[in-house]
């Protein structure tokens, strides 16, 4: 049976771009290939007792603190995961209505203070202040909170103190966040229970090159028995922790996160699985590099491999993490590059926004920014009305005498098309925030600048804010974070 159009094809023509697979099925075979004689040759290190006792207990070739891997056990791990991730149940997906949202990080140790110009560490306070402005953006688009670290909490807190204020101050606030501690990750699901969001599953990051050990894998340890699926990833960078040649990366890359996967699953018996990815290193500042072209093209080399091993593809650059400190123009340029190469190729959904420094920085100005990027973009790619094309001539050419006479800009058909547009469709995108006018008007209203005016934005959300979090939940909510907060208060005696 031949498909309908949707209602977004059926009205315009939306603007779509196709790429090349940047690896084939057979050239993703050879890394895996490759992947297993690292694991096979070279082998990986352990450090955690745990994990090295149950390798060597099942079996495994160890010597001293590297654990080696044989090339049919690895395939037997591999095919496990391929025949879990295609046996999931799979939600039917959602019509591609061409709108575009975005989310934040919970990382950033720093939040861009609008009122001094200066990067500060998050306190409870100013997570607390944030919150109320993520809250201002649930209806538009944004989602995530929080979107940072109160650094005024002790780091085994920390978790417990994002998501209380989140839950407590936004209504996206039963967003997962990272657990950092072994001690306290259950009372971080517990509060994800009280918040109708439970958390099933957590990962174990494996540091390069091809190291387990960490404290994520001491957390999912800790609260194994109430997790049904545990994840393994990396973030090896080419030239410094990986090779420089991106497929040899690739094959590195792989073989730490099959490692992994193969020990988790020795000590917790459940479904693991892993993704492959690969970052550009910048040599002459001695960092990772995201928002580069190399960082976009190794987001899509990425997911075109990851295929190899049973997921599916994701076209477009989803990711737009940049290292610009501040809301200038570096920042926006590297954003709306990624944004927009990435929505033609059909992503949807662009995370880290608001980001600067990778993830080390919060800034609600660029959140602003990156809402009137995400904007333009999304315009871009809705397309063209191809129904006007249809229009009776007789009566364009009525409407093109009157306008010749009298103007255009009263003539219904133009008032009718600005209305449609203030409710998101028409003919013209209207910034909330990008200034259009002549200079004129500008010269003489001072000439003022974008920034001021997302500031003003930002203050003005941040004081209508008046959400709060029922009566019963909040209640539990703060029984929870007192009581993880007299867990380590009574380890600190």
């Amino acid at each position: 049976m031949e498909q309908q159009p949707t209602a977004f094809e059926a009205q315009i023509a939306p603007i779509r771009c196709t790429r090349p697979e940047l690896v084939s099925h057979e050239q993703a075979a050879r890394i895996h290939e490759l992947a297993k004689r690292i694991l096979r040759e070279m082998g990986m290190e352990v450090r955690h007792p745990t994990a090295l006792e149950a390798l060597r207990s099942a079996g495994y070739r160890v010597d001293g603190d590297h654990v080696f891997f044989e090339s049919l056990v690895v395939d037997r791990y591999v095919d496990d995961m391929r025949r879990w991730i295609a046996e999931r149940p799979s939600l039917e997906p959602p019509p591609d209505d061409g709108r575009l949202t975005l989310s934040v990080s919970s990382y950033s140790l720093f939040v861009h203070d609008i009122e001094t110009e200066r990067v500060v560490p998050y306190t409870t306070d100013r997570l607390i202040e944030m919150c109320r402005f993520m809250d201002s953006l649930a209806e538009d688009g944004v989602e995530g909170a929080p979107p940072g670290i109160p650094m005024d909490e002790p780091p085994e807190l920390q978790p417990i103190s994002q998501y209380r204020i989140a839950a407590l101050y936004a209504r996206q606030g039963a967003t997962p966040v990272d657990p950092t501690s072994a001690a306290t990750v259950n009372h971080l699901l517990d509060m994800a229970e009280v918040m109708g969001e439970p958390i099933h599953s957590l990962p174990v990051y494996v540091p390069s090159p091809l190291r387990l050990g960490g404290e994520s894998l001491d957390v999912v340890l800790a609260c194994v028995d109430r997790l049904s699926h545990v994840s393994i990833s990396s973030m090896p960078s080419t030239g410094a922790s990986a090779p420089i040649e991106p497929f040899a990366a690739l094959a590195m890359a792989a073989a730490e996160v099959m490692g992994g996967m193969i020990a988790v699953r020795h000590l917790c018996d459940k479904p693991v699985t892993f993704g492959v990815n690969i970052f550009p290193f910048d040599l002459r500042a001695g960092a990772m590099v995201f928002g580069s072209p190399e960082n976009l093209l190794y987001q899509m080399l990425c997911a075109d491999f990851s295929r190899f091993y049973g997921w599916e593809r994701e076209r477009g650059p989803s990711n737009i993490h940049v290292m610009s400190k501040l809301p200038d123009a570096q920042a926006a340029a590297d954003k709306a590059a990624i944004m927009s190469v990435g929505a033609h190729l059909g992503a949807r959904h662009f995370g880290s926004a608001g980001t600067l420094s990778l993830d080390e920085i919060f800034s609600p100005e660029q959140l602003l920014v990156d809402c009137e990027i995400r904007d333009w973009v999304q315009r871009a790619v809705r397309g063209l009305d191809v129904e006007q094309a249809q229009r009776d001539d007789s009566q364009r050419l009525e409407e093109m005498v009157a306008g010749v006479q009298r103007g255009f800009m009263g003539q219904e058909q133009t008032l009718a098309d600005y209305l449609l547009c203030r409710q998101g469709g028409g003919s013209t995108w209207y910034p909330r925030h990008f200034q259009r006018a002549p200079i004129g008007p500008w010269l003489a209203a001072g000439e003022p600048r974008l920034s001021a005016r997302l500031k003003d934005d930002v203050r003005r959300r941040i004081a209508r804010h008046d959400f709060e979090l029922d009566a019963a939940r909040r209640a539990e909510i703060e029984r929870i974070y007192r009581s993880a907060r007299n867990v380590h208060d009574g380890v600190l005696r």
